[in-house]
Order: C-alpha cells, then sequence, then structure tokens
C-alpha cells in the first residue's frame, strides 16, 4: 500500500515536469543539432584575430569619419568578401551617411603680432556662423544688457566691430534673470550691429574645464538633424588679454571655420532566405578616437562585438553554403556613430534596404567581452529589451540558454526603471522604435570604459566565444523557424 501511495504521489510530479520541458520547447521550432555543430567554428583564437585589429592603433580608435573608422569598415568590408558573404546593397558593401562635424580647435583668435591659444586662453562655442574677419576693433558694453531701465549700448558705436561683455548680471540690478542669459546678450549685440561676442572671465584657467575639455574633441551631429540656427560667432576669454586690446585699440582678427560636412559608412552583409523577412545582427565598429592624446580603441567596445559579429557572419555562411537555406534572410549590420548618438542605426532605419515591415527581429552585440565590476565571475550575460515587444522571443533565448549555454541571464538593465537607460543607449533602440522585437546583448560597465586603456589584454576571449556561439543559435532558431516570433 506505501508502494502504491508513494508511486500515485510521484507520477503526477514526473507527468508535471515533463509537460512544462515540453511547454518550454514549443518555443523552439527547428532542430538545433547542426546549429550546435556549427557554432562550434566560432572559436576565440578567431575572434582575437579580428579584435587584434580591430583594436590597435593603427585604427586610431575608430572614431567615425576618422581615417580609422575608415580603416575598419575596409577590413569589415574584406572580412564579408572572403567569407562569401554578399553584400546587402551594392558591391561597395557601404550605406554611406552625412555628419555635421563641428571642430572647435580649427577657431583662430589673433593680433597682428600674436595668435592666441584656443582652450589655454580662449575658446569659443555654440553653433557659430562659418566666417572669417579680419583688423576689427573690440568695444565694452559691460554687461551687455538693453531694456527700459538700463541700455549698455547707450551711447556706443559696435557697428561691425566685436563687443566684451561680462557674464551674469550687475550687483543690485531688478529684472528678470533671462536678460543675464548668454543667448539673450548675443542676439542683442547682433540686433546693435556687432561682429561677434567676447564674454570676458576673470578666473579664465580655473572656470569652465568640462566645456574646455568637451571642445577639445570634434561635436558630431547627423546631417538634417534638427539643430539650431547659426549665431554670431562668440568667444569665452581671459579678462586681462580682452581688457589690454580694447585699452590699447589693438585690431584683431578670428575665423570660425569649424563646421564641415563628412560621411560615415555601415558595412552591410547579406544572406538570403526562402521568403523576404529578414533579422537583422548589428553591432557597431566605431569607438571615441583618443583621450588627452591617447588613443581609445576600444576594444570591448564595441571591438568585442564586432568581432562577434563577423564570426558568426562567416558561421552562417559556411551553412548556406552547404545548402542549408534559411527561411529568412540575414542582414549584418556593422553601423559607425554609436557613439555619436546611434547615427549609423538610425540612417539604416530611416532608410531601410529592407523593409522595416519584414524586419522581424534585431539582435545587438556591444560590450561582451569582460566581466563588470557588479558580478561575481564571468559567466553572466546581461539581456536587454528581449521582452519588451515580443515575450516570445525572450523565452526562444531562455530556453536557448537552458539548453545550450547555461550563461547567468540577469535582466537588472532591463528593468524600465533603471537609472542607466541602457535600453536607449545603443543600436538596437533604433529598430526597437520600430516596433521590431529586439535584444540587446551587454556585458556592462567596468573600469576602462571609454579610456585609453579599454585594450585587447583585457579581453575574455572563452566569454566572448560563448556569447557569440549564443547569439549565433538564438538567430539561426529566428531565421530558420518556419513563422516569425510573435509581437
Amino acid at each position: 500500500m506505501q508502494s502504491k501511495i508513494l508511486l500515485y504521489v510521484i507520477f503526477p510530479i514526473s507527468f508535471f515536469s515533463c509537460q512544462l520541458l515540453k511547454q518550454q520547447k514549443t518555443y523552439l521550432k527547428t532542430n538545433l543539432d547542426k546549429a550546435v555543430e556549427y557554432s562550434n567554428n566560432i572559436k576565440a583564437a578567431e575572434l582575437n584575430k579580428h579584435l587584434s585589429v580591430l583594436a590597435s592603433d593603427e585604427f586610431e580608435g575608430r572614431e567615425t569619419t576618422t581615417p580609422g573608422q575608415k580603416k575598419a569598415a575596409d577590413y569589415i568590408k574584406k572580412h564579408f568578401i572572403n567569407s562569401n558573404i554578399s553584400p546587402a546593397i551594392d558591391s561597395s558593401y557601404y550605406q554611406q551617411f552625412n555628419v555635421d562635424v563641428s571642430n572647435f580647435l580649427n577657431v583662430e583668435f589673433k593680433t597682428s603680432n600674436k595668435e592666441f591659444k584656443i582652450i589655454e586662453e580662449y575658446y569659443s562655442f555654440g553653433n557659430p556662423i562659418n566666417t572669417t574677419i579680419k583688423e576689427v576693433l573690440i568695444v565694452d558694453v559691460g554687461y551687455g544688457v538693453a531694456n527700459k531701465e538700463r541700455n549698455d549700448y547707450n551711447n556706443i558705436d559696435v557697428n561691425n566691430k566685436i563687443v566684451a561683455i561680462k557674464r551674469g548680471l550687475p550687483v543690485g540690478f531688478k529684472h528678470s534673470e533671462k536678460e543675464g542669459n548668454w543667448r539673450r546678450k548675443l542676439k542683442e549685440a547682433k540686433e546693435q550691429g556687432a561682429l561677434a561676442v567676447i564674454f570676458k572671465e576673470p578666473n579664465y584657467k580655473n572656470t569652465d574645464t568640462r566645456i574646455k575639455q568637451y571642445l577639445k574633441n570634434p561635436v558630431m551631429k547627423m546631417h538634417g538633424n534638427q539643430r539650431a540656427k547659426p549665431h554670431l560667432p562668440v568667444f569665452v576669454m581671459n579678462q586681462t588679454i580682452v581688457d589690454s586690446l580694447i585699452i590699447n585699440k589693438i585690431p584683431s582678427s578670428f575665423s570660425t571655420n569649424v563646421s564641415a560636412l563628412k560621411t560615415a559608412e555601415n558595412v552591410l552583409g547579406f544572406i538570403p532566405g526562402k521568403s523576404d523577412e529578414i533579422i537583422v545582427l548589428s553591432a557597431h565598429y566605431d569607438h571615441i578616437g583618443y583621450d588627452n592624446g591617447e588613443i581609445c580603441n576600444g576594444a570591448d567596445d564595441d571591438g568585442s562585438g564586432t568581432s562577434a559579429l563577423l564570426e558568426i557572419a562567416k558561421t552562417f555562411q559556411k551553412a548556406y553554403d552547404s545548402g542549408i537555406k534559411p527561411q529568412r534572410g540575414i542582414l549584418f549590420l556593422s553601423v559607425s556613430g554609436e557613439e555619436k548618438g546611434l547615427f549609423g542605426s538610425q540612417f539604416y532605419t530611416d532608410h531601410p534596404v529592407f523593409p522595416l515591415s519584414k524586419t522581424t527581429t534585431n539582435l545587438n552585440i556591444d560590450m561582451v567581452g569582460r566581466q563588470d565590476t557588479v558580478q561575481e565571475n564571468n559567466n553572466y550575460i546581461y539581456l536587454i529589451g528581449a521582452d519588451r515587444i515580443s515575450n516570445e522571443l525572450h523565452e526562444i533565448s531562455e530556453n536557448i540558454n537552458d539548453q545550450y549555454i547555461n550563461f547567468k541571464l540577469d535582466y537588472t538593465y532591463n528593468d524600465k526603471e533603471d537609472p542607466n537607460r541602457f535600453y536607449e543607449r545603443s543600436d538596437h533602440y533604433n529598430f526597437a522604435k520600430n516596433n521590431i522585437p529586439v535584444i540587446f546583448y551587454f556585458g556592462g560597465l567596468h573600469e576602462d570604459y571609454h579610456k585609453p586603456t579599454d585594450d585587447v589584454e583585457k579581453i575574455d576571449f572563452l566569454k566572448l566565444e560563448k556569447v557569440s556561439r549564443y547569439v549565433f543559435l538564438t538567430a539561426w532558431e529566428l531565421a530558420y523557424r518556419k513563422n516569425a516570433v510573435q509581437k
């Protein structure tokens, strides 16, 4: 009787476990045995080869629009060609887009016998008119306020001159604080006929240090993105220098030709599918260039994701060449401009090569080669976004990890209230904005984030190999299953 009772108790539990496993596996519609075989071709040594090139000093930090970024684009293109991966657009493999670049280190301010040092003695900012002005006088207009109660321009001819203005408002001035706004003062100076404005700074050396640091690097915007209209050239300068030029009536010249139109590239490889649907695998190959004269090689950010993308692409092409054709096409989207504001992925989703209505998912790989400052060991990955649009995508990802990978999956940064807002900070976001299900694979932040010390020697290539295989198996399921994931 006891045995029967025991059997009676155990049977329903075993039955329930089998049913639960069966229910979990319903999310996987393809036989992944062959996929696992192919995934074993993704090896740490090959990932190391790619990353050792992409994150080398020769590529100078791969900053968008620079020669280093162009070299990285060429490396990716050649990898696609050598792997027999077709271009998505034309034989160039490139989707080119325009970028407005403002380099304030190109600003000049000088007199007939002296050229002042940018950043050290003055700086310029904002969105100045590109112009060159020669031999004009500087006149002092106090705080540069002009209204019914006070007119600092009274009886002063500033037409075709540079005006020098104190920051802020005079003590005891009882009027709107808006009067002290630099834009308000700039507008008044223009209406009075001035050619430029200098804000005098008595403690120049120790003031605005963050702004000065920021201006040492080019400022980039997507061409066509909304931006403020150009305004008069504006400078912040050491007060002692400005007063000397005014007292001695020394003519000054300046040039604010800071803006230029440049190009950047996304690099697109493609494997066709049986249907007109596609999945997109993405990673950004650009980085931030230099920091205080030191190259930021960006091995983890995002040389790691780019290297993973290259090996995943090559492995899918091997399967395709052996006759295993996917149901959906696979677009390998290597983008630039991510560090400047997700430029490349924005351009792609604004100008898609394949209709977004036929794009079923995006898997995005960004910073996956290191251990962050939070985790106890390196057998983890942060997943962001998988359940935001498609719960089925989330379950597929979980099932593949449970059966083949065994990472600790951490969803900390998937929380909508997370202050880091990583969901909005990498290239998957431009797909998510278009209601396309996404997964963002992320290793978290470490002490070398955006620093010259983010080098190849610190990459855990066994982890990078494991992440790459995880993404590959997930992409295989998404590309080869009969029906796309449900939103």
